[in-house]
């Protein structure tokens, strides 16, 4: 009995389940239509009927399950969930013979006897993912589609949570593997990992936590070391004083147009030593879809839910100027903030003015995040109204209606001070002062309107991206790793307090059930994992993304700012796995073969940037004047590109400078900002040409004959191979001629027959030629 005591008390510290779900028992679930508000015996037994039905449900499916207290007073029960060892091998099984009759790249070979669909160890992440479909896949009684877990088995039906047969079953989670989880953490901060990942990491990532966050590690390792050339290059222009250099635009675009066709690549050989390349064709419909009607497939024969793709198409269209009204109504809010900004900050002189200057930044703090959080409410409402059959397709559409509203927030005060601000400000200002009310404007400045100088604040730009570069990265470092660790604790310092109070105020004896000493930890462990959010990639990306427009769309005003970008990545590598591991709940895994629209959203940044560095450099870069004919040419050909002082000195400045301080400053501004997007319309042609020539190169020197892609012909090839072994056609030419026997020699005579006798002489007859060239000689 001494021997057998610690593996019981191991199994009792540990009772690895694949998920916790958590039965809330204070909700209360909303009424019916005329129906009564249940006695307070009558909801106690419904709520024990739901329990019951709830752990029925889960033993029907081939699940062990298992209740707990949820915590003194919280009014929960934890339901510890494990599947059975033989159904989660029969799930296995089942999904990698779909993966293999649909093609999903895979680096296994070719079956050749059932076991070989089975035979490769099982990850964490793959048993989670299956566990999951088991516990979430619609309840029928049987499936033809070999694709959904209901052909292994029953399911247990929890699509949505909570729903009307179990109101109280509020979420799902898997528990976090804490050693694996410290060995990773430990392993990212140490010296031989500074700079790079090594690849096993990343497959270690994949094993524990699937294919999607370990995408998104991939992209952020490839992105920090991509940011070498970028940051290195910057540091010299900024330490060499080369502002708005031709060269350094011309460097960034080709590196973004680079960075983001490689990683189109990389992502590409990622997924098929991952195995789910191709993993689209045997993704399952979502439980939220609701189809039109029944149809046949016409190449499995399996009977599905359809929904029109014209209707789907339609309501996306629909959706346009929905987000064409959002997009107005920010784009004019931020404007009038930007705008107040500058009256107060610029023109303005007056007392308090200290703290009138906090004003646009209390406006936007408090206005901009709510129009965001209404449009991202409706976002996603307008994407589940669009009925999307699989869950890529939703995510993809919500993930670019929130991009579209995003890129106003990131980057629309740069755009109005680089082609609105600086242009137009001289103008702009006095006009707006005379729309105010007279005393209004009286108390902003105490010239008059019409009469009002303004000088344009040249360091602005400068300014604003130092700050959305370096000052809001370290912001958004402390508040996505710093605040919500700070709230927790003020948490559970408040529901202590709470409790004391409770327990001072209540001399009821509590009815709360201890836990078991050998558990009591463990369960605390859950209990606190319980309380944690849900971890989204989808917050991560956007970051980063982010990001990478202000590097491609404005480092040439700041070259030093991909320095910053690096620094920052080199944390944020290391902050994301601390946060995923402990202060978010372990997400549910899932397989995928791309960062999907973040990928389209890189290549647009990166052909708008090639407009904006190329109209950056045309209107911001100063320019070298000569007296000289030269120069009057150059300047007539430029637009008063180059100026000629009467006094024959050399000087700098820009094309915006002299447009702005001109006699005609309307027409020369209208001239120079025309002269700018014709330079930019020209470079995007550019930008188009060496995509497609990098895309081209990139093709055939690192994809072609690369292992992924003779994987994946491999693939393709044994496949054949074995369909024609288990025909018994793998044979040469010959023996499959000699195979058809006597049904070729009848065949054979059937096509003689047909022959005239005409045609038949013909070939008899022997040939003629060289006869003919004898005879030829004869008579010459």
């Amino acid at each position: 009995m001494a021997t057998e005591q610690p593996t019981l008390q191991l199994q009792a510290n540990d009772p690895k389940p694949d998920y916790i779900i958590i039965f809330d028992t204070t909700i209360t679930p909303p009424l019916a239509a005329n129906e009564k508000a249940p006695t307070k015996a009558e909801a106690g037994q419904k709520l024990q009927d739901e329990y019951g039905a709830l752990l029925g449900l889960l033993t029907d499916a081939g699940l062990q399950a298992t209740g707990r207290s949820g915590g003194k007073n919280s009014g929960k029960i934890l339901v510890f969930v494990r599947a059975d060892e033989a159904r989660v091998q029969a799930e296995i099984h089942r999904e990698r013979l779909s993966d293999w009759l649909h093609g999903v790249a895979s680096t296994r070979p070719s079956p050749r006897t059932p076991r070989d669909f089975s035979s490769n160890p099982v990850t964490p992440a793959e048993r989670l993912r299956l566990v999951h479909s088991i516990l979430t896949h619609p309840r029928v009684l049987s499936s033809t589609s070999i694709t959904s877990a209901a052909s292994s088995g029953r399911t247990a039906g929890l699509t949505t949570l909570p729903s009307a047969t179990f109101p109280h079953v509020t979420s799902i989670f898997p528990p976090h593997d804490t050693q694996f989880n410290k060995k990773w953490l430990e392993n990212w901060s140490s010296r031989s990992h500074l700079l790079s990942i090594p690849p096993e990491e990343l497959d270690q990532i994949k094993d524990h936590y699937g294919e999607k966050i370990a995408l998104y590690f991939a992209f952020l390792q490839h992105y920090f070391a991509s940011l070498i050339f970028p940051a290195g290059l910057g540091a010299v222009f900024w330490l060499a004083g080369l502002a708005y250099s031709p060269v350094y635009a011309v460097a960034v675009v080709g590196w973004s147009v680079f960075f983001v066709e490689r990683w189109r690549i990389k992502e590409r050989e990622l997924s098929v030593q991952w195995g789910s390349f191709g993993v689209h064709n045997v993704e399952v419909q979502r439980s939220e879809f609701k189809g039109a009607s029944k149809v046949i497939d016409q190449v499995t024969g399996v009977e599905k839910e359809s929904f029109p793709f014209l209707r789907t198409l339609s309501r996306q269209l629909a959706s346009v100027p929905v987000l064409l009204v959002f997009m107005t109504a920010l784009a004019t809010l931020i404007s009038v903030i930007y705008s107040i900004e500058t009256l107060v900050g610029e023109v303005y002189d007056g007392a308090g003015k200290r703290y009138l200057a906090l004003v646009p930044t209390v406006l936007f703090v408090g206005l901009v995040p709510q129009v965001t959080a209404l449009w991202e409410t409706t976002a996603r409402r307008l994407t589940g109204w669009e009925n999307h059959e699989h869950e890529t397709e939703h995510e993809n559409s919500l993930t670019l209606k929130v991009f579209a509203l995003n890129f106003f927030v990131a980057y629309g005060s740069l755009i109005l001070t680089s082609y609105v601000y600086i242009p137009f400000g001289s103008l702009l200002v006095p006009h707006i002062l005379q729309l105010l009310p007279s005393h209004h404007a009286a108390r902003l400045s105490k010239a008059s309107p019409d009469k009002l100088n303004f000088s344009i604040n040249s360091s602005k730009l400068h300014t604003q991206i130092v700050a959305y570069t370096l000052t809001n990265q370290i912001v958004g470092a402390f508040t996505e790793i710093g605040v919500p660790m700070i709230m927790r604790l003020l948490n559970k310092e408040v529901a202590k307090v709470q409790e004391k109070r409770k327990q001072s105020g209540n001399n009821t004896p509590t009815l709360e059930q201890k836990d078991d000493e050998a558990e009591h930890a463990y369960l605390e462990r859950i209990r606190n994992e319980a309380t944690l959010p849900v971890y989204t990639v989808f917050a991560d990306y956007a970051e980063m993304c982010t990001q990478f427009g202000y590097l491609t769309l404005f480092s040439l005003i700041w070259p030093v700012a991909p320095v910053w970008s690096f620094v920052n990545n080199f944390f944020e590598l290391r902050s994301d796995a601390f946060k995923i591991t402990t202060q978010h709940q372990r997400p549910v895994p899932v397989r995928e073969a791309s960062i999907g629209p973040w990928l389209e959203a890189l290549g647009f940044i990166t052909w708008l940037g090639a407009l904006t560095n190329a109209s950056l450099v045309y209107l911001y870069r100063p320019h070298l004047s000569h007296p000289s004919p030269t120069a009057e040419y150059l300047s007539e050909l430029t637009s008063r590109n180059i100026t000629l002082p009467a006094n024959g000195t050399v000087y700098s400045t820009s094309a915006m400078h002299l447009a702005s301080h001109s006699d005609t400053p309307i027409s020369s501004i209208k001239s120079t900002l025309w002269t700018a997007l014709l330079v930019a319309l020209a470079t995007e042609h550019a930008y188009l040409l060496f995509r497609g020539s990098v895309r081209f190169l990139l093709h055939r020197l690192v994809w072609k004959d690369c292992e992924a892609e003779r994987t994946i012909r491999r693939g393709q090839l044994e496949m054949k191979k074995g369909y024609l072994d288990e025909m018994n056609l793998k044979k040469g030419p010959e023996e499959l001629s000699a195979m058809s026997g006597a049904k070729a020699e009848a065949e054979e005579e059937e096509k003689l027959k047909d022959v005239v006798e005409g045609e038949g002489s013909f070939w008899k007859r022997g040939d003629l030629g060289l006869e003919e060239i004898r005879r030829k000689g004869k008579t010459e």
